[in-house]
């Protein structure tokens, strides 16, 4: 395990707290297809993509310095661009609802929650200290 200082290890909580959310605001979007009192279904979408940009930026910046010497969390790290990859299949295709529907129920949140499951795992001792 990597000896963090306090303000990495806030930062390594904040992330954790982030894909918490993201994963609530994929449940919303989920919902929102079937259920149209879910109004904000693609205000929320928006969000999710601005945190991707966000958890993308941590790990290029904060994270391959944090654990450079941990390899499963650096593998989590490019395990990320899998993600990635399943949001930009919705690149042009926001504006079809069916098209939409079928990324972000068969591709992207499941692409989001594998990952995310895995690098909580590797973070939790850091996340639990």
């Amino acid at each position: 395990m990597v000896n963090l200082t306090p303000e990495q290890l806030a930062v390594v909580r904040q992330y954790a707290a982030l894909l918490d959310t993201m994963e609530e605001g994929f449940a919303y979007v989920v919902e929102s297809f079937r259920n149209y009192e879910r109004t904000q279904g693609d205000v929320v979408l928006a969000d999710i993509f601005t945190a991707l940009g966000q958890i993308d930026m941590t790990n290029q910046q904060s994270f391959t310095s944090f654990f450079a010497e941990d390899s499963a969390i650096m593998a989590e790290i490019e395990r990320f661009s899998a993600v990635t990859d399943e949001a930009w299949k919705l690149d042009g295709k926001l504006n079809d609802q069916n098209v939409k529907q079928y990324i972000v129920e068969k591709h992207l949140a499941p692409a989001f929650e594998a990952w995310k499951t895995s690098i909580l795992h590797h973070l939790r001792s850091y996340v639990e200290q």
